[in-house]
């Protein structure tokens, strides 16, 4: 009888044709997914943004820091863009943000709600009846210095906070070659935060 069959060498091969096609695909689908999930993030900044400069024309200034001494994390800095009047339909997630993420995420994340992007704002006092900053006169007088009515801040691909609050931030984003700004050519998993200053996207 003739037994046809593969022999150990040719299963030895296809093993290893498999195994070099893998490594090649795996990372390439990983970084697919990395690339998907930046554009997913500055896309919804972007819509944040448009938000804000509508909104901005309709009060006179752009939304206020709504995470003031409140306990609520950043929602409430975005509420004015859903209600009374939609000027974004929901409030994005930020997709990188995680249980392990800094920013005010991490006890977002622990108390259920949904991970939004860091907000701060130059505007001090809100619309009556909304709360007002903690943040002192210094701040907004160095925000302004450096021509900074907003920032929103998505922690990036590493989940940390790169940035440095601080006169050193706001100068480093108002030049917008700092080191904290994140570069894809620096790697798509390198450190650096996303940002939006003033309705403009950095980084990404």
């Amino acid at each position: 009888m003739n037994n046809k069959g593969f022999t150990l060498i040719e299963l030895l091969i296809v093993v290893a044709i498999i195994g070099i096609l893998a490594a090649i695909a795996v990372p390439n689908f990983l970084n697919a997914q990395m690339r998907a999930k930046i554009a997913r993030v500055v896309s919804d900044m972007k819509a944040v943004a448009m938000a804000e400069e509508q909104y901005r024309l309709d009060r006179g200034q752009y939304t206020y820091d709504g995470d003031c001494g409140v306990g609520q994390a950043e929602h409430l800095s975005y509420i004015p863009l859903t209600s009374p009047v939609s000027y974004i339909a929901s409030i994005p997630e930020d997709a990188f943000a995680s249980a392990n993420s800094e920013f005010q995420n991490r006890q977002t994340i622990k108390t259920g709600m949904k991970p939004v992007y860091e907000y701060t704002s130059a505007v001090s006092f809100g619309p009556v009846g909304t709360p007002n900053c903690k943040n002192t006169t210094a701040t907004y007088n160095m925000l302004h210095q450096y021509s900074i009515e907003y920032i929103m801040t998505s922690v990036g691909p590493n989940g940390k906070q790169d940035y440095p609050w601080g006169t050193a931030g706001a100068q480093g984003l108002h030049d917008k070659n700092a080191a904290f700004i994140y570069m894809p050519s620096n790697g798509l998993i390198s450190s650096g935060n996303i940002f939006v200053l003033n309705s403009q996207i950095i980084g990404g």
